[in-house]
């Protein structure tokens, strides 16, 4: 790493230490729960530092980072407990926007996007179509200077937090499933809006379904052209599966893991030094490894980014999250089994129950399971995958 990387790393650090309050930090790294004024405070502070969005250009108001840069940027905000970002907004709209968007709807939305002031859902699942994106029943029909929307969308995360929705609508079913497609911007104070929580394996919401009807829907604020919409989005869809491996946010967890297994005993041994623990550390260590390698090699050069590369990124990240929370929930022993929601947003404001990783370790382990499904089940990116390597293009 030369001196200006060397540099850059010890500027993230400092801001860091300054602005990423300790309480947070540690809330973040066993698991807790925070509340959104937490993360729109700690999205603030990147603001005001010009910070926020990593992978934005200048042009658009983001740092107008390196890839090498933005990886330090990541892989330090992690170790460091920093809050992930609520990226629907930031990372998916905001790219969408960039390249497909008119002038106008740059001009309206991504400053809002950057500054935290409009949070962002995406509609795009659906009950019946799963990870299959082309098999979207929701419609919308033209009706004057409108769209019609008619449908459900499901698992849509934060929707009862958000402002904004960009909406995955079939406007045409007479051709291939992957055609008619088409993508509007939706005000989710909209009538015709019903949001629906969910509430997840760990017993927390961030999870809704949407329930559509008569939703009309102004038609400057369709994203390109009617029916175009899933050419547009494959971009997106590849920026998600990247985002969704999380290479910094396994190395930072597997530290953690580590260091838990050396302070928890068993028969009087730290669990590290138990061989069969030892053994699967050590394989999830090299397949750590390995995934970083893969990514450096697309931070290096972006020409090394595929279809088949970020899926097969998103499948293996998603993996190694889901063991080593698999493996900390095991480390916590049978004080994994207490459930505590209340503290799972507060923490413990009494003597804890065991040690205080374990409250929320089984909790998160059981709400990553979703990680097989989203941005893509882990079938599908198998297809991807598949599919590229025998020279047949989706």
């Amino acid at each position: 790493m030369g001196d200006f990387e060397t540099a850059f790393r010890e500027e993230v650090r400092g801001f860091l230490r300054e602005n990423l309050s300790p309480h947070v930090a540690e809330r973040v790294r066993a698991g807790y729960y925070l509340s959104k004024q937490e993360l729109f405070d700690w999205q603030q502070a990147l603001f005001r530092r010009g910070w926020m969005g990593a992978d934005w250009p200048k042009e658009y108001g983001g740092p107008g980072w390196t890839p090498v840069q933005r990886y330090i940027f990541e892989e330090e905000c992690a170790e460091a407990g920093a809050p992930i970002l609520i990226t629907l907004g930031l990372s998916q709209a905001a790219t969408l926007l960039m390249v497909h968007g008119s002038e106008g709807q740059k001009r309206r939305f991504l400053p809002k996007i950057l500054d935290g002031t409009e949070i962002w859902c995406q509609g795009w699942s659906e009950p019946n179509a799963g990870s299959d994106l082309a098999g979207l029943k929701c419609s919308a029909r033209r009706e004057g200077d409108h769209y019609v929307v008619n449908g459900t969308k499901i698992w849509t995360t934060i929707a009862h937090w958000s402002d904004w929705c960009f909406l995955l609508v079939r406007t045409d079913s007479s051709g291939r499933k992957h055609e008619g497609i088409t993508i509007l911007l939706v005000d989710m104070k909209s009538p015709g809006i019903t949001i629906r929580p969910i509430i997840s394996l760990d017993g927390m919401h961030s999870l809704n379904q949407l329930f559509l009807e008569n939703l009309r829907v102004p038609i400057e604020n369709r994203v390109g052209e009617e029916g175009q919409g899933w050419n547009l989005m494959r971009a997106v869809l590849g920026k998600e599966r990247l985002s969704a491996a999380g290479v910094w946010k396994c190395k930072s967890m597997y530290n953690r893991l580590r260091a838990i297994a050396k302070d928890e005993m068993r028969e009087g041994r730290p669990l590290l030094e138990q061989p069969r623990f030892r053994e699967r550390l050590a394989w999830l260590d090299i397949r750590i490894r390995a995934l970083e390698v893969m990514l450096l090699g697309i931070v290096a050069d972006s020409k090394n980014m595929t279809t088949a590369i970020a899926s097969l990124l998103k499948l293996r990240g998603t993996e190694i999250q889901q063991e080593l929370l698999a493996m900390t929930s095991e480390a916590a022993g049978h004080y994994a089994l207490p459930f505590f929601p209340d503290v799972l947003r507060t923490g413990w404001v009494e003597d804890p129950v065991g040690p205080v990783f374990a409250t929320p370790a089984t909790p998160f382990y059981l709400f990553w399971r979703k990680s097989s499904i989203s941005g893509g089940s882990n079938e599908v990116m198998r297809n991807v995958i598949a599919d590229e390597l025998m020279g047949r293009v989706r």
